[in-house]
């Protein structure tokens, strides 16, 4: 036995039990002692402190007396090592202890359920642990208990053996036969013929029994205890011993009842959460309310309609319909007003409280007779709700609508003196409940159709208003116009008139203006899709083209300098397109082809540049872009479209005069490109010089409109001035500053001569090349009039 652990366990429950005996005699005390009460008889006071000391011995003391009890010190000091008695007794006294510390669990129980639920779930985790961990020490004891059974029982069928488990009770001359009691309790390895351990093998066969370190004895008890309480003991294997059996059916039905607990206590949480939800949610639909009333006696509604208003709202439980929105809006104009949806005569009562006596102020507003104009005035009216410092018109933006202010305030400011010549000027700064800022939108007239803001409007608090827009006046304006004379005509012919011109100068300047804004925004529609369209018509990276209709979203001015101009090359590079999209789009289109020109051809800073100097241009169908004998002074890249390039060449017949006559016609499209001798001769690659001109032996024409890039020979200049400055840079530093100074100047004496020899070389090459052609095309000629048998017709040269 290890004495040490023994001593401390003792130690540990004595002080714990100690603490409880303190907090019972509290108890006592409390219950016994009775203040002293002055204001009430002496007697009636005795017989209150005699019936309350009565019930001093309640039966939470009773519980709380139980489990101080130092039952496990006895039992451990006396009855297991001392008393040469059953060992049921130890275990029965253990029990009782248990069933009044789980009592005394509950009693805390019921006092942590009011402390919150995170208190709660922490007490119901614990209760969990501490029954796992006390599963685990029975589990632990009865073991130790089973062995001791176990031996007793062979020492009974032993001859000489001593059945005790207390070591002096042993004489000297008695011995104990080990060998026997192993062979008689096997453990390891066990052999449940002889004798079965049941549930408590594991413990004994893992040595937790003996004499081992503390923490790991406890957690490994512990585990066990926590594990078969999870899973309500359906693991073990028992033996026929009724303690071991009694004590699986106690694991089981207490991980049941544990489960089960947790489960209802889990049900009560959340049926709590929503009673207290409920009951949050009625409050706040009453403050609500609440707020709603308070609303309506602020803003003076009459109280008839007050009533009509709260009524409405309660029968359709607009608040409880709409809980997250409606009860985290502010109750304003706009909620009041969506809150009695379908009641039309209550909003309408509510909009000519707040609106009639405003739009009585508008000139053109003030003889309104008829019921029905002022309830199409009232209903194209629209709530609308602007939080503080909220920018309502922006200087130099159109008046679009009118407000007729219910709350709150708005400024004008204007930082910057205002231009003569705006359309229109607002005398006042300020505009407050029951004023009407934008009367201006009435002042349309055919010079100005749309008035603009001369400055910023600003809100300078929360702002309710019901707004009129510019469409819906105009709507209300035409619609009353044809009846209007009859209206007026008992009262003020003039006045009819007036506003029936006033009515037809809305119709033509809005529909005017209408249309042509319709027009073109359709026009700028269609351009964006001829846009999208030849980019994808060429083929053009994805991501070019986001980056294009980008510019074009954020810069649509850029449309609208040319709306009737076909969308093309030239176009789209007319539109303010960044350097880099520029760039990137001349690669994609004209890359590959220039690589096709020359193979030698492959620097890409060199291809790069030249790609910068490349110009989109456009030739119409027919015309001729080189004659045969110019010189060729730019290169042309395709890009949509077809040439036509024609060898002509003189027919020297027996006519009059020579001949013209067409041979060698060639068609080039779309990535095919002409003039590449302006390129493939500016370079060190060939032998000939960057000032020798290139002509053209070819009539160059469009058979079709041409998109194309064009390099001049400026650009191709420009590429091979930097080229050659790269490469004089590396001669440098391959043969040193000053070699490279001593050929500098012969370098540039012999270029003049050099140039004249290439020149020579081409062009008698050119020479040879058309004598060779006319010589064939004239022997043909002579074979065919000789196989017709025409008289003098030289015979054709022998082979």
């Amino acid at each position: 036995m290890d004495k040490k652990l023994r001593a401390i366990a003792l130690a540990l429950r004595s002080l714990t039990d100690l603490a409880f005996a303190i907090h019972i005699e509290a108890l006592i005390h409390d219950r016994i002692n009775v203040p002293p009460d002055h204001d009430i008889n002496p007697k009636d006071h005795a017989s209150k402190c005699i019936d309350k000391r009565k019930t001093w011995l309640s039966k939470n003391i009773v519980i709380d007396f139980i489990g101080i009890l130092p039952i496990p010190q006895v039992t451990i000091s006396i009855v297991i090592f001392r008393m040469k008695l059953s060992a049921a007794i130890g275990n029965a006294l253990l029990l009782l202890q248990f069933v009044a510390r789980s009592c005394q669990i509950y009693h805390l129980e019921r006092q942590f359920r009011i402390r919150g639920k995170w208190t709660t779930s922490a007490f119901y985790f614990f209760m969990y642990i501490i029954a796992g961990n006390v599963l685990g020490a029975f589990w632990y004891i009865l073991s130790i208990e089973r062995v001791i059974v176990c031996w007793h029982q062979a020492c009974r069928n032993t001859t000489g053996c001593v059945t005790t488990t207390y070591c002096r009770d042993t004489s000297s001359g008695s011995s104990t036969n080990i060998m026997l009691l192993n062979e008689l309790c096997p453990i390891n390895p066990s052999n449940a013929t002889i004798y079965d351990f049941g549930i408590f093998l594991g413990a004994l066969q893992s040595g937790n029994t003996g004499l081992i370190d503390f923490w790991t004895k406890y957690f490994y008890t512990f585990w066990w205890g926590i594990r078969n309480l999870s899973n309500f003991g359906t693991g073990l294997e028992t033996s026929s011993y009724p303690w071991e059996n009694f004590f699986t059916l106690f694991i089981s039905l207490l991980g049941l009842l544990l489960f089960i607990y947790l489960m209802g206590n889990v049900q009560t949480y959340i049926l709590w959460e929503s009673t207290r939800a409920l009951e949050d949610q009625e409050k706040k639909v009453n403050a609500k309310y609440q707020d709603l009333e308070t609303w309506l006696s602020t803003n003076g509604i009459p109280e008839k309609t007050k009533t009509e208003v709260v009524k409405i709202v309660k029968q359709n439980r607009v608040a409880e319909k709409n809980y997250v929105d409606g009860l985290n809006a502010a109750v304003d104009l706009i909620f009041v007003l969506n809150a009695i949806k379908g009641s039309d005569e209550i909003k309408l009562d509510i909009k000519k409280h707040f609106c009639q006596n405003a739009l009585n102020k508008v000139a053109i507003l003030q003889h309104l007779y008829n019921k029905n104009d002022w309830k199409q005035l009232l209903d194209v009216l629209d709530p609308v709700s602007y939080e503080k410092d909220t920018c309502v018109v922006q200087k130099g933006k159109p008046i679009d609508k009118m407000l007729i202010i219910t709350e709150g305030a708005i400024t004008c400011t204007d930082n910057t003196r205002s231009d003569a010549a705006t359309t229109s000027i607002m005398p006042e700064s300020r505009f407050e409940k029951g004023d009407i800022y934008g009367q201006e939108l009435l002042s349309m007239n055919k010079d100005h159709p749309t008035p603009e803001s001369t400055r910023d409007v600003k809100c300078e608090t929360k702002v309710e208003a019901f707004t009129l827009t510019a469409d819906k006046l105009k709507s209300y304006m035409l619609e009353r116009a044809p009846r209007v004379a009859l209206e007026y005509r008992s009262h003020d012919l003039k006045k009819a008139i007036k506003f029936v011109t006033r009515a037809y100068r809305w119709l033509t300047t809005t529909r005017s203006a209408e249309k042509s804004l319709m027009q073109q925004t359709t026009k700028m529609d269609c351009k964006e899709k001829d846009v999208m369209g030849w980019l994808s018509r060429n083929h053009v990276p994805d991501d070019l083209q986001t980056s294009v209709m980008k510019h074009i979203k954020a810069n649509p001015h850029v449309l609208e300098k040319d709306l009737d101009a076909e969308v093309d090359v030239k176009y789209l590079f007319s539109i303010g397109l960044s350097w880099d999209i520029e760039c990137d789009i001349k690669k994609h289109l004209c890359m590959n082809t220039l690589h096709k020109v020359h193979p030698n051809l492959v620097d890409e800073d060199v291809l790069h540049r030249i790609c910068m100097s490349l110009e989109p241009v456009i030739l119409p169908k027919n015309n001729h872009v080189f004659n045969a004998g110019d010189e060729i002074d730019r290169m042309l890249i395709i890009v949509e479209g077809e040439i036509k390039l024609t060898e002509r060449t003189f027919n020297r017949g027996f006519g009059p005069a020579p001949a013209e006559r067409p041979v060698n016609v060639k068609r080039i499209k779309k990535g095919d490109f002409f003039g590449e001798q302006l390129l493939i001769s500016a370079f060190p690659h060939t032998s000939i010089s960057m000032s020798r001109p290139a002509f053209s032996n070819q009539y160059v024409e469009c058979c079709t409109k041409v998109e194309a890039f064009v390099l001049p020979k400026k650009g191709v200049e420009s590429v091979v001035a930097y080229y050659r400055n790269g490469s004089n840079e590396f001669e440098q530093l391959e043969n040193g500053r000053d070699g490279v100074a001593d050929t500098k100047g012969a370098s540039t004496s012999t270029t003049t001569i050099e140039q004249r020899l290439d020149q020579l070389i081409q062009l008698q090459t050119a020479i040879r090349d058309e004598m060779a052609n006319q010589g064939r095309k004239l022997d043909e000629m002579a074979a065919s009039l000789a196989k017709v048998g025409y008289p003098g017709a030289p015979l054709p040269p022998e082979a």
